[in-house]
């Protein structure tokens, strides 16, 4: 098959890549034949190269990790290392491509890059909610929250446009985004798992999934989370780790020996445990009772799977702005509290024993994530299309 017969996806973000690799396998099992290529706007694209596609076009991991207009010192670092002439690079690539037809999983800036190439295009667009509604605040976060009128432009330009949720899908059809759908979010598949071996529930303290997300502000992140854990005794702590080594135990805890799949290191201080977990996200979330979050895409994971999560600012990098947009994305799945350990151990333990809590993330949970299933439903819609029929 030549370039021309490919489908050409491209994404801008490591969560971007993650659900465009779902889609990508469910694709790919219905049509082995297809040629996928990708091109990662942001980042490397390791989970699309192992999702099955080749990876295409000018591509490098910018210090920000994707979060460029999130401040100013993102931009400015980025502007250093190259952001300018890797754009440029990318853009003339995109230009001069002609492959059979473009899917495209991102935001605003994803789409414009895509629409330089003069192919059939698709979009899947997983970062903007009407739950957003935008209220002000930076400049960068002007497309992060709402829908402007550039990206309807080339939303109604688009084969079609599949939202993240039912509502979202609506409100773009009002927009005039005639093509808009909802086949249903794929951050909610590849979650269905076992616990993990040995983290049965103890009646002296919760279960608590730790998600300080993949940037390097988790090593901060998780620091502040594993003080407020020595605050809570009992507990067992599963830190769903991507950052390379754990740090070493800090005083008061000593290595524990754990015979669990997934867990690279274990601590503990007294009756309270900590386990490192490594590619086992979706056990740590199934394993858990609640949640405590830094992170994007996990921390919507959470919420889907019906944790009550609990989410503290970072500054500077996770700011009180992106923590207040996460909150209005995912209604009453999100409780949030200042970030002194003291405060967060004592939310954590009200959160555990409030019953109305878990009902309102398990509401939430179904209403803003949805279902599994997404992948696959997305494969066979663009399937069809390629086959020259929906």
């Amino acid at each position: 098959m030549n370039r021309s017969e490919a489908l050409l996806v491209v994404a801008n973000g490591h969560g971007e890549d993650v659900v465009a690799g779902r889609v990508i396998e469910a694709l790919l099992a219905r049509s082995p034949g297809l040629r996928v290529e990708a091109l990662p706007i942001v980042g490397e694209g390791r989970a699309l190269a192992d999702a099955g596609a080749t990876l295409v076009g000018p591509r490098r991991a910018l210090p920000s990790g994707g979060v460029t207009l999130h401040g100013w010192r993102y931009l400015w670092a980025d502007l250093r290392a190259g952001l300018i002439g890797l754009t440029l690079k990318q853009a003339y690539w995109l230009a001069r491509a002609r492959p059979r037809a473009v899917f495209v999983v991102g935001d605003f800036y994803a789409q414009l890059m895509a629409g330089l190439v003069r192919s059939p295009r698709r979009v899947l667009q997983t970062l903007v909610s009407v739950h957003h509604a935008h209220r002000g605040g930076s400049a960068g976060r002007w497309f992060m929250e709402s829908f402007r009128a550039p990206e309807l432009l080339l939303m109604r330009r688009a084969d079609r446009v599949y939202a993240r949720d039912v509502a979202t899908a609506a409100r773009l059809r009002e927009l005039g985004v005639t093509r808009a759908a909802y086949l249903g979010n794929p951050m909610m598949d590849g979650l269905d798992a076992a616990p993990l071996e040995g983290a049965e529930a103890s009646p002296a303290g919760p279960r608590v999934a730790l998600l300080p997300g993949s940037r390097p502000y988790a090593v901060r992140s998780v620091a502040l989370m594993i003080a407020a854990i020595e605050r809570v005794p009992g507990a067992l702590a599963l830190v769903a780790w991507t950052l390379g080594p754990c740090p070493a135990p800090p005083p008061g805890w000593e290595a524990d020996v754990v015979d669990t799949p997934g867990v690279v290191a274990a601590w503990r201080r007294g009756a309270t445990r900590l386990w490192w977990v490594s590619d086992r996200f979706a056990g740590v979330l199934r394993s858990a009772d609640v949640a405590l979050g830094t992170a994007g895409t996990a921390n919507e994971q959470a919420v889907g799977v019906g944790l009550p999560l609990l989410v503290f600012p970072l500054p500077p990098d996770y700011t009180a702005e992106f923590v207040a947009n996460q909150a209005r994305l995912l209604g009453g799945g999100v409780t949030t509290c200042e970030p002194a350990p003291e405060k967060v151990a004592a939310a954590l333990v009200r959160l555990w024993h409030d019953p109305a809590a878990h009902e309102n993330a398990r509401l939430a949970g179904a209403e803003r994530m949805g279902p599994a299933g997404a992948s696959a439903a997305l494969a066979r819609d663009l399937e069809g299309w390629l086959e020259g029929g929906a």
